[in-house]
């Protein structure tokens, strides 16, 4: 329900990517059929900004079990791929 009283917050699974080469991070959503709500591309590719400063997100900020927030949404971090979880030395 869309704009129901009851429901303070959705949980809708997202892909960000974050691109190296610029520090741009790109923000989409799989699309489901019928859903009712936007989907596809959430946020276009660019730098996000972090702060009023003019500080942007780096890979220092994209954690596990973290809050991404930008443009009044919030994204929880819950997984990576396993390129990403691979530390190397």
């Amino acid at each position: 329900v869309y704009e129901s009283p009851n429901e303070f917050y959705r949980v809708r699974p997202v892909t960000i990517l974050y691109y190296l080469e610029d520090d741009s991070i790109q923000v989409f959503e799989d699309p489901v059929e019928n859903s009712g709500i936007p989907q596809g591309k959430l946020i276009r590719r660019h730098r996000l900004p972090k702060n009023d400063q003019g500080d942007t997100f780096t890979w220092k900020d994209l954690n596990l079990r973290k809050n991404l927030s930008v443009y009044g949404h919030t994204f929880r971090i819950c997984d990576c791929d396993e390129f990403t979880k691979v530390k190397k030395i």
